[in-house]
């Protein structure tokens, strides 16, 4: 009896420790949420005003989105682009508007979800619509992070992983089949300091290639023997991703697997056409490297059909694109469950590169941040903020290789209203309107 007696004293103190172990650990888990909660601000503060400017920053066009509250904190996001931005900017103001001014900025979730919903009609949670939404909930997360005091990098999630999130360069050798060309790239990479590019592979640069998705011997011969050149010239210490552009069949997009495989890719980006089918399963089965796709995919949806049926061995998510941080977030999350790494897709201004970062950052799984060469330096090759300028960050956005965080409450952005008024608005547009 004694024994069963101190069995059972020790079994129920074991268990007392447990719990209060699991519950210190939860705690410890969420508790950018109950520093958040625990804000004097908590259920204090309403949204007053939703306004929109269309502007060019960098190669594109995008809708820069500032929501307002009654506490006097400001939110700043950036809608990705579409031909004009008008497309985002008559969701904003006349879908999201109306839905957000008198709600509470804390109830993030249910108002994207509600944003969701009522956009539908513009064509469900995909394109313009869900860019709209995407660029809101940005600026919603900068107004969450002012109020906790906190960086959004860590409240979304639970924290980061990283305190800096390695970057990629989209560019390319003048001539792939150029070995002086591909020097003379690879000692540009070198400078700016990245340490991995995504490089298109070599195809006429014109719309009529899309008029015939099969590659002949030539071709794919051809870029063998570029990417190589690319390979020789960056050295082993390099990561190179190849790009498709979704514009193969499926043979060619095996060939060229094959082909390009000795210089060992760090993945091969989309080669099928966007849609999901069992072809993609077949190509990544087969490939002898690592397939990619995800950029023009959105949400959750888009993306489970490729995870769970292994159709690919990473996932690329556009975060400006795919509802908000935190939808990104889910998506990440489900992809480490399948064991599958996550890049990140980005052809967005320097807000929305900004607020893509913070996400990135908290992805456990995570392989590599898109920048283009605009967002890295300016005209004179030498600079590392270019137009991120307008972001009033106080360190450059890139750095040797990696997009860097200021620390800052929110996304950490103090925008130069005045430089983009006079230097990046469209002409004709109303500011904030």
């Amino acid at each position: 009896m004694l024994t069963n007696y101190i069995s059972y004293r020790y079994l129920m103190k074991r268990r007392s420790f447990l719990h209060k172990m699991a519950v210190a650990g939860a705690a410890t888990v969420f508790m950018p949420y109950l520093d958040l909660m625990a804000s004097p601000n908590v259920k204090k503060v309403k949204i007053t005003n939703v306004k929109c400017v269309r502007t060019k920053i960098g190669f594109r066009p995008s809708l820069l989105v500032k929501i307002e509250t009654d506490a006097g904190i400001v939110g700043i996001g950036e809608c990705h682009h579409d031909e004009n931005s008008m497309g985002a900017k008559d969701v904003v103001l006349n879908v999201i508007k109306p839905i957000l001014v008198g709600q509470d900025p804390y109830e993030l979730e249910r108002l994207v979800f509600k944003m969701s919903t009522r956009s539908s009609y513009y064509g469900g949670n995909h394109g313009i619509p869900l860019h709209a939404i995407t660029g809101v909930e940005f600026a919603l997360w900068d107004i969450l992070g002012k109020l906790a005091d906190q960086p959004v990098y860590k409240i979304l999630g639970g924290g980061a992983h990283r305190k800096s999130v390695r970057a990629y360069c989209t560019s390319r050798p003048r001539d792939l089949l150029s070995k002086d060309s591909c020097q003379e790239f690879a000692g540009k990479m070198k400078t700016w300091g990245f340490t991995a590019a995504k490089v298109d592979f070599i195809r006429d640069q014109n719309w009529e290639r899309l008029d015939n998705r099969m590659m002949s011997y030539n071709e794919i011969d051809r870029n063998g023997r570029g990417f190589q050149n690319v390979r020789d010239a960056v050295g082993p210490d390099f990561d190179i991703a190849v790009h498709a552009h979704w514009e193969l069949d499926f043979d060619s997009a095996l060939r060229v697997a094959h082909a390009v495989a000795p210089m060992k890719p760090w993945w091969f980006e989309d080669p099928l056409p966007i849609a999901y089918n069992e072809q993609w399963v077949k190509l990544t089965e087969r490939s002898p490297i690592p397939i990619l796709t995800g950029e023009n995919l959105y949400t959750r949806d888009d993306f489970r059909p490729f995870i769970v049926n292994g159709a690919v061995n990473k996932i690329e998510i556009d975060i400006s694109s795919a509802g908000g941080l935190l939808e990104a977030k889910k998506i990440a999350d489900m992809a480490e469950t399948y064991y599958i790494s996550v890049a990140t897709h980005n052809v967005a201004g320097p807000v929305a590169t900004v607020a893509s970062a913070h996400c990135a950052a908290t992805i456990r799984e995570f392989a590599g941040h898109e920048a283009f060469m605009n967002q890295a330096i300016n005209a004179d090759g030498k600079s590392c903020n270019g137009d991120n300028a307008v972001l009033g960050y106080g360190v450059d956005l890139l750095k040797d290789g990696y997009l860097q965080f200021n620390d800052k409450p929110g996304l950490g952005i103090t925008l130069d209203e005045k430089l983009v008024k006079e230097k990046y608005m469209v002409p004709g547009e109303t500011w904030w309107d």
